[in-house]
């Protein structure tokens, strides 16, 4: 297994999705948790390491690096982070990343971007954009059941939130 594996591709394609149920069925794997960290709501790098932080409950330390509190404090637990939505901290969340798994042997990362975070070691998988529809020929309604996307978008709509 690799400690670095980023799902990447074009924006709704599914990469969230494919993360999250890839994080349940490990969650048994990792004995101090899969975490799920959402970056969408940060407008800048510096709060990535906050962000991390407030999910896995790690207070910081007064005159201290929150990335140094933070890999300290992982040091010794097995675990999986998935940090999500990360293209638009890619170099914030590269950094935070190549800390925590060059100083924390047990952490294991599961990220998704529109891009790879280019850390060492990184794998990078492409998730597939969906198919699209054959204008020519449109499916009835029960016919568009066959695709992902359509699914994807009825059980957004639906607001069926993903869990661990």
């Amino acid at each position: 297994m690799t400690n670095l594996l980023t799902l990447t591709g074009a924006g709704g394609c599914g990469k969230t999705r494919l993360a999250l149920k890839v994080a349940r069925d490990l969650v048994g794997t990792y004995p101090d948790g899969v975490w799920l960290v959402e970056l969408v709501p940060l407008s800048e790098g510096g709060l990535v390491p906050h962000a991390v932080a407030r999910v896995l409950d790690v207070p910081e330390q007064p005159n201290r690096p929150l990335t140094a509190t933070l890999a300290e404090a992982l040091k010794a637990r097995k675990m999986l982070i998935v940090p999500d939505d990360c293209e638009h901290l890619v170099e914030a969340c590269a950094r935070l990343v190549d800390v925590l798994l060059g100083s924390c042997p047990g952490v294991r990362v599961l990220a998704t971007s529109r891009e790879p975070l280019n850390v060492a070691g990184e794998v990078v998988w492409r998730v597939p954009s969906f198919p699209v529809l054959d204008v020519e020929h449109p499916p009835t309604v029960e016919g568009l059941t066959v695709y992902e996307s359509v699914r994807l978008f009825v059980e957004r709509a639906l607001c069926r939130p993903s869990a661990f």
